[in-house]
């Protein structure tokens, strides 16, 4: 029987039709529709999406939303929360939900699953009271009191942008570190800031075979051991998170020192896991759960909302009708709160390692955009950097501005100011960004500004705005565990949701191997 490919679906085709010059009417889009910014939106779980800047009217949402019915988008959300084999080029389920310890429906996850999470979460709880009191001691009997994560991909960018997100927060440790990068100078760079005897490692990887990790657990050691640490002691500074517990204990840990990775896990769906733990030791445990308890908010927000109204769904619609439709090929994270600096390369593995696929479910080339380029950073500094390329570039662009409502740090003198400033320039720029400036505004803009008329000829074509630039504007009512949770989770429900759509598997990544290969290959001359 023929594959029914979704390019080819009467709702896909009608989009086409639809989109056509459909960029360039978004200042008529407005025009149209006054109300747009109070119509287009919709909040949950403490984050609010407006869309108005997006260039969908409602005859467009409707069709998008048949087109995720066309996709068979309900029998892939169910196989997924049963925990049956979604990843079926590795033969395996993706069951990072079961991490956050609650189910949307009344059943459970696959027999055995549930039990084996909350043991774990049992000894990661033991642990980091062991830490927060001061039990854990180095080679010397100094208490262990700084952390450094060691891992690299999923094992690193996870933990690490909740870390930087929560920063506001009350610490359990003197500080917190991540290495991920093999470069020998960035490995100097860090162990020049640590005291050997007082700083435990995490060593972060699921199959304890990444060579970038290992060259660097491998010169920590020799370093411990140079600061005095005696071969035996060197378990005393390390805690093993991994799937591959067998070549752990080759290396000379004991089990109580080691956490479990699951091959169902994905490393870029990983923090929710012992992958985490650097979040854990550093917020404590309560913290930790909160992350927990806000992403099972959004899957049961996920699994039983109505698209219209749910969050995941009209952002991954809204993305199609942009990477496929509009045929916007990068992606901007714009964030507006300093902490969040690390959100674009968390956002940029999880989209781009899921959806970066040039083949659909049945082994078939496509001939459709799957993942854009993610790219990004502090939107502030972004103003004076690559947005004069999307404002008056040839880029095709679409935008997630990101920031936050309230803070706690109403301390700080002039708070409220930094506050307002950051807000007001984001909501400039995406208003900037999508409706533009005309030539006839921008005439009018520099007769007032008292050029002549030889003069406006001259810069108004410079000065001028196309627009178009489509984009969501979201808000955090605070940043907390609990509404980061349900933000990132909102992000891996988004892609999935892609995915059903393009047709593709997007809990493997094949496209890391060849890499690997090749580099062993030369290693081993």
């Amino acid at each position: 029987m023929k594959n029914t490919l979704i390019n080819q679906s009467q709702p896909w085709l009608s989009l086409n039709a639809s989109s056509v010059n459909q960029q360039i009417k978004l200042p008529l889009l407005f025009e149209h529709e006054p109300t747009r910014l109070d119509t287009y939106q919709l909040s949950v779980l403490g984050i609010s999406l407006n869309y108005a800047y997006q260039a969908v009217d409602q005859t467009v949402l409707s069709q998008l939303t048949q087109l995720l019915t066309e996709s068979g988008f309900a029998h892939e959300q169910a196989r997924l929360f049963a925990g049956e084999e979604v990843n079926f080029t590795e033969n395996r389920a993706a069951l990072h939900m079961a991490l956050r310890h609650q189910h949307p429906q009344a059943t459970t996850w696959p027999e055995g699953i549930q039990q084996e999470v909350h043991h774990e979460l049992a000894r990661l709880e033991a642990l980091t009271y062991q830490f927060g009191q001061g039990e854990l001691k180095g080679f010397s009997g100094a208490t262990l009191n700084a952390i450094v994560n060691l891992g690299i991909g999923g094992s690193d960018l996870g933990p690490k942008m909740v870390v930087s997100a929560l920063e506001h927060l009350p610490r359990l440790t003197a500080e917190t570190h991540f290495i991920a990068n093999p470069d020998p100078w960035a490995l100097k760079k860090l162990l020049n800031q640590l005291n050997a005897h007082k700083t435990l490692f995490i060593l972060s990887s699921k199959s304890l075979s990444t060579v970038e990790t290992l060259e660097n657990y491998f010169s920590i050691c020799d370093w411990l051991r140079s600061q005095g640490c005696q071969e035996e002691q060197l378990a005393a500074h390390f805690v093993v998170v991994t799937s591959s517990q067998d070549k752990a204990r080759q290396l000379g840990f004991s089990d109580n020192r080691l956490f479990a990775m699951w091959d169902h896990i994905g490393g870029r769906y990983s923090l929710w896991s012992a992958i985490g733990l650097s979040i854990a030791l550093t917020y404590g445990w309560s913290t930790f759960t909160e992350l927990l308890h806000g992403a099972a908010q959004m899957d049961k927000h996920f699994y039983h909302a109505p698209p219209h109204e749910n969050l995941p769904i009209m952002l991954a619609l809204l993305a199609i009708y942009n990477r496929n439709f509009l045929h916007k090929d990068n992606h901007l994270m714009a964030l507006y709160d300093g902490r969040l600096s690390y959100f674009t390369e968390f956002i940029q593995q999880l989209d781009m390692e899921s959806n970066g696929k040039h083949v659909n479910k049945w082994g078939e080339r496509i001939d459709y955009g799957t993942s854009p380029l993610v790219w990004g950073g502090l939107g502030i500094n972004g103003q004076h950097a690559y947005y004069q390329a999307i404002h008056q570039g040839r880029l095709n662009t679409t935008v997630d501005f990101i920031a936050v409502k309230q803070d706690s740090l109403a301390t700080l003198p002039r708070f409220e100011q930094h506050q307002t400033l950051i807000h007001h320039s984001m909501m400039a720029q995406a208003r900037a960004m999508a409706l533009g400036r005309s030539m006839r505004a921008t005439r009018e803009r520099l007769i007032k500004e008292g050029y002549s008329e030889p003069q406006l000829s001259q810069l108004a074509p410079h000065r001028c705005f196309a627009g178009g630039t489509t984009s969501n504007v979201i808000w955090l009512d605070h940043l907390d565990a609990k509404t980061l949770g349900a933000l990132i989770a909102a992000y891996e429900h988004k892609i999935f949701t892609q995915s059903v759509i393009w047709q593709i598997n997007p809990f493997d990544q094949w496209g890391v191997e060849l890499g690997k290969t090749l580099l062993t290959d030369l290693s081993t001359r």
